[in-house]
């Protein structure tokens, strides 16, 4: 079942990656303004995925329980955001200087990483556990 989910991750990682090309070609971030939303949540569900895809490959065990598979998916889906926002700052694509807007817009961008992070690995749990 690993192999399946080692698949399905990839090939979601493979959409996002071509969904990022497409959007900073035709400036869907700037002129979409719920286009960020959905790769936040959708990099949320891969890396959540991802996370437990990597645990039980590298710890060998069978089952993980299902607030292990929570807290999993929070710590580093939050982890992976939050380096993402920091990235955003070097390299200028938002600023501090954007006021309340660049708190409300990290702020959600979290919160969706979060949420798809948590579906990505229960999803991800049900699949292993099968």
């Amino acid at each position: 079942m690993n192999n399946y989910l080692f698949k399905q991750t990839f090939f979601l990682f493979v959409i996002i990656g071509f969904l990022d090309f497409i959007a900073n070609k035709f400036y869907f971030y700037y002129t979409i303004w719920w286009f960020d939303m959905i790769m936040h949540f959708s990099a949320g569900v891969c890396v959540g995925m991802t996370i437990l895809l990597t645990y039980f490959y590298f710890y060998k065990v069978k089952e993980v329980s299902f607030l292990k598979t929570v807290l999993m998916a929070i710590i580093g889906v939050a982890v992976v955001g939050l380096l993402w926002e920091v990235y955003e700052l070097l390299i200028r694509v938002t600023s501090f200087d954007d006021g309340v807007a660049y708190y409300t817009d990290t702020a959600s961008d979290l919160i969706l990483d979060i949420c798809g992070g948590i579906l990505g690995s229960l999803y991800a749990r049900r699949l292993l556990s099968k």
